[in-house]
C-alpha cells in the first residue's frame, strides 16, 4: 500500500513498527485501533496520527520540518519534510500536521510502499 494512502489504526501500525514497537491492529465494536506493548506498563492504544505527545517526540528527534501551506478552497494543508535527514529527503502533506508526520516517519523506515 503507497505510504500516502495510511490512515487511523493502520497509519498507527506501521508508525509503531518504524519506532521498534511490537504492534498490533485491534478490532471491535466497529473500530479499529492500534495496540502495542510497552515494558511494565502493559498493553496501551497507540495513536499517533491523533496524539501529540506521540508525534511531536518522533518529529523533533527525527529533525523534521513541518509548515502550514494554504489551499486553493482556503483550507490549510500541512507539510512534514526531512530535509535534515542526510540519507532520506522525503515530504508528506495533510490537513492534519500529525498525519503527515506519522506518514513521512513510515515512508523514511520502509520506503514509498509498505505491505498490507
Amino acid at each position: 500500500m503507497n505510504v500516502a494512502q495510511l490512515s487511523g489504526a493502520q497509519l498507527d501500525y506501521w508508525v509503531a513498527k518504524a519506532e521498534g514497537l511490537e504492534a498490533q491492529v485491534k478490532h471491535a465494536c466497529g473500530m479499529d485501533w492500534c495496540q502495542v506493548d510497552v515494558q511494565y506498563a502493559g498493553f496501551i492504544q497507540y495513536q499517533p496520527s491523533e496524539n501529540w505527545h506521540i508525534a511531536a517526540p518522533i518529529m523533533e528527534r527525527q529533525k523534521y520540518v513541518v509548515y502550514p501551506m494554504p489551499r486553493v478552497d482556503g483550507k490549510l494543508e500541512w507539510l512534514a519534510e526531512a530535509g535534515l535527514n542526510p540519507i532520506f529527503h522525503g515530504m508528506f502533506t495533510d490537513e492534519s500536521p500529525k498525519v503527515a508526520i506519522c506518514r513521512l516517519r513510515v515512508a523514511e523506515a520502509f520506503g514509498h510502499e509498505v505491505r498490507e
